[in-house]
């Protein structure tokens, strides 16, 4: 397998879709599709990608915000998210209120409800782990796929996922983003919610304001 990863960039309310992908049969796994279906898919029909499933990091809005819309177009593909995250992630609509932005999402159910600290995935040729690590939601992830992580809201290459939206646990997320400079190697290239990509050792050495924060 050769293993390749699209950034799609959200045009709308900006957040960041990946397209994990092997070349090989051209096969895709979406990871958080945003409020952009127009941008995303057209990177999915450029590159004549088959979806095999959908898997969100978290419940918000601007990471689970089109899955009915993949769902619905390519044959239901099961749409994965982690347990402590299904209420937020039916309560899309009631964020997007709280955010004064004027779009509605039609909710999808999840088909699998990702539980406790690890789970593994196989989905065709992908192998997938997904770890628990709460605070920005108490059912936020990472996925990691070879050496590289998909960190949602939790750590970014600048600044921080901190909000105001409910659920949100501070003390949580320091701990959680302390275990995992020390659970993941710091040669993981880190690809986040919002912004660019960057190795997690450089994002430890570089992110002062992350590092304000955690001391």
């Amino acid at each position: 397998m050769r293993m390749m990863i699209r950034r799609v960039k959200n045009r709308f309310f900006s957040s960041n879709t990946y397209l994990l992908i092997n070349d090989a049969d051209n096969t895709c796994i979406i990871v958080d599709p945003g409020l952009d279906e127009e941008t995303i898919d057209k990177e999915i029909e450029a590159n004549n990608l088959l979806p095999l499933a959908i898997v969100c990091t978290h419940g918000h809005f601007d990471h689970t915000g089109t899955v009915s819309y993949f769902k619905n177009k390519y044959n239901n593909i099961p749409y994965y998210i982690h347990e402590a995250d299904l209420k937020i992630s039916q309560s899309v609509n009631f964020f997007l209120k709280l955010t004064k932005i004027e779009k509605w999402i039609d909710t999808a159910t999840p088909d699998f409800l990702l539980k406790g600290k690890k789970e593994n995935l196989k989905i065709g040729s992908f192998d997938l782990d997904i770890y628990n690590f709460p605070g920005h939601t108490e059912g936020s992830c990472i996925i990691k796929w070879e050496n590289n992580l998909f960190s949602g809201d939790i750590i970014y290459k600048k600044g921080l996922g901190l909000d105001s939206f409910p659920g949100e646990n501070k003390a949580k997320l320091k701990k959680s983003i302390i275990e995992l400079f020390d659970f993941f190697s710091l040669k993981d290239m880190v690809f986040p919610g919002h912004g660019d990509a960057e190795y997690l050792g450089l994002i430890k050495e570089n992110n002062s304001e992350l590092a304000a924060y955690l001391n």
